[in-house]
């Protein structure tokens, strides 16, 4: 069985969303860990109410609003022996689970993340979440250092012998879990099919995506060797298919300087 954990804090709006996706999933041998940080909206009695539709669904409650901490209790609630985590504002086509389900059998990987599209289309997201995956691909023959929170699997024991998140991380907290995975001699591996939908609503709030779409337009023109304008985006971009995430000044200026070193890298590993 596939445990899905979801942490959680007035989520009222989009985690009713991620529920609706899940309950309509064609794959359904999986059970769903609501873990919420004490939200003042109606994020728990939205969730609950999806019992019905999701009959393996548990909503916990976490005693602080920390993603590391929800996500790591949801584990001990968990009863799979393979966990995926995701984020409450993530999207999800009915097939999602089925495909993920099919390439984490066949992928021989303890950890194992997806491409992703952005929840709005247009040139400049398209251009951010392109430079993204590719530069997650690319860890598919390097040593690991970046992992997508947002979404990704992997095996319970491995998790838990990895220590699970680390509590005292605010953020980027999947950079260090994947450091110590890769450690211990686990692979990981990211695959451009099933995708799952990617909120860039933090990225919104921040007022990050003009400085972020520039850059990985200009990145993405060295990459392919012309004007990324010059040509339609889907031909390169063959995706057609909570909120303690709140970020402080000092995070905010970290979030500018990891994307600025992952398209350098990029870059540079081309």
């Amino acid at each position: 069985m596939l445990s899905i954990i979801i942490p959680t804090l007035n989520e009222e709006k989009c985690l009713p969303r991620l529920l609706r996706d899940l309950s309509r999933q064609i794959y359904r041998d999986f059970e769903v860990i609501v873990v919420d940080g004490g939200s003042s909206d109606k994020t728990v009695k939205l969730a609950r109410s999806f019992s019905p539709s999701l009959p393996r669904l548990t909503v916990t409650f976490s005693p602080r609003p920390h993603v590391c901490h929800q996500r790591n209790l949801g584990v001990k609630t968990a009863k799979g022996k393979i966990l995926m985590f995701m984020d409450a504002d993530s999207r999800l086509d009915p097939e999602f689970l089925l495909g993920a389900r099919y390439r984490w059998e066949t992928s021989q990987a303890e950890v194992l993340s997806f491409w992703f599209k952005p929840d709005i289309i247009n040139t400049r997201n398209e251009s951010i979440a392109l430079a993204v995956n590719l530069f997650r691909e690319l860890q598919n023959n390097l040593n690991p250092r970046y992992l997508l929170e947002a979404l990704f699997m992997i095996k319970k024991d491995r998790f838990l012998a990895a220590g699970g998140f680390d509590e005292s991380i605010n953020y980027a907290e999947g950079s260090q879990l994947i450091r110590t995975l890769v450690k211990q001699g686990n692979v990981s591996k990211i695959v451009r099919d099933p995708v799952f939908t990617f909120s860039f609503r933090r990225l919104r709030r921040m007022g990050l995506l003009t400085m972020a779409g520039t850059m990985a337009r200009l990145e993405l023109s060295n990459l392919i060797g012309k004007n990324y304008q010059s040509f339609v985006a889907k031909k390169i971009y063959p995706m057609v298919g909570g909120s303690q995430f709140r970020y402080n000044q000092k995070a905010k200026n970290q979030f500018v300087i990891k994307i600025k070193k992952l398209l350098m890298d990029l870059d540079r590993d081309f």
